[in-house]
């Protein structure tokens, strides 16, 4: 593939713009889903456990099997992993209404498809990231990574706000129709990325995928020390925030103030247009600044901007809009987690190792939130949702304090 170079080679590289069309659809529909499996479990139980519960069952798959789809993102063709991982996902998607509409859509059918959906969807992520390097000129990977990072960002929003639109016409389970059909835009959209992978990225792995994950585990743990406390620090930051944000949000919502999953849909999609604002300054500033030291101070705002929710509901402020203001000021410290930690795995990682790698961050990331969402369901039967973000919020920062006290992660870059 030849590479375009010069200040727009990013926005006139074709497989980029086919890549960028896919995510911004596709991760429109995955908002949607986000939001409509979490306040259907709610409506069809209103158990605070089982809604737990099916988050598990959408994160968990990233905990069996998020470091094999690493190994098989640098063994096998990335294109063709992220186009099985979006058909399998229309197909299933599709079976939530259908089941609905027969009557046979039990809680436990419902956790059944979304693990199977969430199990197609680790392929994704780590083949999609590593990727990018084949894709583009050096130069231009921190300027690809943003515009990656904030289409899914521009998606959340649209889907969300869309979703709360729609819903008092469609109903929630009808939404799935929607989130079904953007899988197959994205299958068609990453069919259509042509390029010639480099002789390092063909070779031909003569062990099997276990000696593969070896080779990976060992790199992080012995070669680069810096992987495995970046690895570790994001795990434990996600370990105390992700539960919280997916499930002791609706919960909030619905438990404290008594609201809709239109004010659900509409206070989540705060969060695409905060990250959005802020991916323009990680785009403008990031690269003048060490990334590992934006990384933990990210984390550390993360924590830290959830603990005013424990106060929502209180002082005579309007709940509603007192939530979706917090989500926002939460939500513009995100891209400086997710950009430059992305961007910083591409220029200290080798690429024939990124997307092992890129699978041990979202391990460290959608992994460890099932574990996450899975406790925030069982203390929120006795603990009120306020003050779980109170405690997770205090916890989050002091993850991110660890790791801005350590010299070879604020200077790593």
């Amino acid at each position: 593939m030849s590479l375009r170079k010069g200040k727009y080679a990013m926005l006139l590289n074709r497989n980029v713009a086919f890549l960028w069309i896919g995510q911004l659809v596709s991760q429109a529909g995955d908002s949607i889903t986000h939001m409509a499996v979490i306040w259907l479990m709610l409506d069809l139980t209103g158990s605070p456990s089982l809604t737990g519960f099916i988050a598990f069952a959408a994160t968990a798959p990233a905990l069996i099997f998020g470091l094999f789809a690493g190994v098989l993102a640098d063994h096998y063709r990335r294109r063709i992993l992220m186009m099985i991982s979006d058909f399998a996902r229309f197909f299933l998607i599709l079976l939530i209404p259908i089941f609905y509409s027969m009557d046979m859509l039990s809680p436990m059918v419902l956790a059944i498809i979304v693990f199977c959906v969430a199990t197609f969807g680790t392929l994704f992520n780590p083949s999609r990231d590593a990727i990018i390097p084949e894709l583009v000129d050096q130069s231009l990977i921190l300027k690809v990574n943003t515009l990656i990072q904030s289409t899914g960002y521009l998606a959340y929003f649209v889907g969300l706000f869309g979703a709360g639109m729609l819903l008092a016409a469609m109903g929630v389970v009808n939404l799935f129709f929607l989130d079904a059909g953007t899988f197959l835009v994205s299958f068609i959209m990453i069919a259509l990325i042509s390029y010639k992978r480099s002789d390092q990225n063909i070779q031909n792995y003569e062990s099997r995928h276990l000696a593969e994950l070896k080779k990976g585990l060992q790199y992080v743990l012995v070669q680069d020390r810096r992987l495995f406390w970046i690895i570790l620090i994001t795990a434990l930051n996600n370990l105390f925030i992700m539960g919280p944000a997916v499930v002791g949000t609706p919960l909030l919502i619905k438990e404290v103030w008594d609201g809709s999953g239109q004010d659900f849909a509409f206070i989540e999609s705060s969060y695409g247009i905060g990250m959005l604002m802020a991916t323009f300054i990680v785009y403008r500033y990031a690269s003048k600044f060490k990334k590992g030291t934006w990384l933990m101070l990210g984390l550390i705002y993360d924590g830290l901007t959830f603990i005013p929710l424990f106060w929502v509901g209180r002082f005579g402020f309007d709940p509603f809009w007192t939530t979706l203001i917090i989500i926002f000021i939460h939500s513009l410290g995100i891209p400086f987690i997710q950009v430059t930690r992305t961007t910083l795995i591409h220029s200290i990682v080798p690429g024939n190792m990124q997307g092992r790698v890129f699978s041990m961050i979202n391990l460290a990331v959608i992994g460890v939130m099932s574990i996450s969402v899975a406790l925030t369901g069982v203390l929120a039967e006795s603990i009120s949702p306020r003050t779980i973000f109170l405690l997770i919020g205090i916890g989050a920062s002091l993850s991110g304090l660890l790791g801005l006290s350590m010299k070879a992660i604020r200077t790593a870059d």
